[in-house]
């Protein structure tokens, strides 16, 4: 199976390169391609950079030249729950963007055109994960991630987003742009993030101090996912 894992930054790919044991890379445009092998899956790592249209870059190149059949969004995100602490795991069922508003037109808050109202990962995976990490006791919270291009902080973003977004557990700005590109593509997406930051008025400092742990707490499930899952099954 070819799997491609995207990670926005180096701290959210550079664990992944060790376990791969990449032997090739290959270069496209900016974008740097790590390939390795994990367990009879073929690897393909990509940094995607920051934001929308950047990881929407990174999962079409995935998709349309190495014929993925599988991507993982791995890395961080910021809290939007009072519950859910730094370094907590969260297994999203459903994306939509934060930043999106076409209302006016008769759509959802968050939805883009001839697209659906949330991007939902897909269900068989998404039970794998969840069977996964209670098997392993691995704690995490499970519900909506919002993405846009603003980092978030401050108690005025928070309520804004609240207001318009009363379920959504975390917030960060990449996942929903590459579950667009995976729905356009019919390519199951997982995604997996641990939470750096509360989104508050520390959420910069606080970002800079735990993206190494979020990126390690990500990438221990994603370990966890291939070792002792066989995916292909799941999607059949």
């Amino acid at each position: 199976m070819n799997i491609g894992i995207v990670g926005a930054i180096d701290q959210e790919i550079k664990i992944f390169k060790k376990i791969i044991h990449y032997q090739e890379t290959k270069n496209i445009g900016k974008f740097k391609i790590y390939i390795g092998k994990f367990k009879k899956n073929n690897i393909f790592l990509i940094k995607s950079g920051i934001g929308k249209v950047s990881a929407s870059i990174a999962a079409m190149l995935l998709i349309n030249i190495f014929q993925i059949d599988i991507i993982i969004n791995s890395g961080s995100a910021g809290s939007l729950d009072p519950k859910i602490a730094i370094g907590d795991i969260i297994i999203p069922n459903k994306l939509c963007y934060y930043d999106v508003n076409l209302t006016n037109f008769g759509y959802f808050i968050g939805q883009i055109p001839q697209y659906p109202k949330n991007f939902k990962i897909n269900k068989f995976l998404y039970h794998i994960l969840i069977e996964t990490a209670v098997k392993f006791n691995v704690k995490f919270y499970t519900g909506l991630i919002i993405t846009g291009d603003s980092f978030v902080r401050g108690k005025d973003f928070i309520e804004k987003l609240k207001f318009k977004f009363s379920r959504a557990i975390a917030v960060e700005m990449e996942s929903t742009a590459i579950a667009q590109v995976c729905y356009q593509f019919n390519t199951p997406l997982i995604v997996i993030k641990s939470i750096s930051d509360l989104s508050d008025t520390q959420a910069t400092s606080n970002f800079k101090k735990n993206i190494s742990l979020a990126s390690l707490q990500s990438f221990n499930l994603v370990q966890l996912i291939l070792e002792n899952t066989q995916l292909y099954k799941s999607i059949e």
